[in-house]
């Protein structure tokens, strides 16, 4: 299949080569899963990773922007320029 969603399905090779069977039942099934997945998300939003600080330390590289709920805190925090912040209420 292709790599590149961007122009799914035009580089997808079994178009290229005329047989487009499977790749309609891959279509059906992306477009399954994301209309399944926006409904999901407009009625419940995301779900934020809820660990203890002992558990967010334990995490080898964090990635710039990766957000986690801190449950030994009781808040969200977000890693940014190499540190982890603490969002409050306050």
């Amino acid at each position: 299949m292709s790599n590149d969603f961007d122009e799914f399905p035009i580089n997808d090779p079994l178009i290229k080569n005329g047989s487009n069977k499977m790749s309609e039942v891959w279509i059906t099934v992306m477009t399954t899963f994301y209309m399944n997945l926006i409904d999901y998300l407009s009625q419940f939003g995301i779900f934020v990773p809820r660990i203890t600080t002992k558990q967010r330390n334990s995490i080898q590289s964090p990635t710039e922007g990766q957000m986690i709920y801190n449950t030994t805190l009781s808040a969200p925090q977000i890693f940014q320029t190499g540190v982890w912040k603490t969002f409050t209420t306050t």
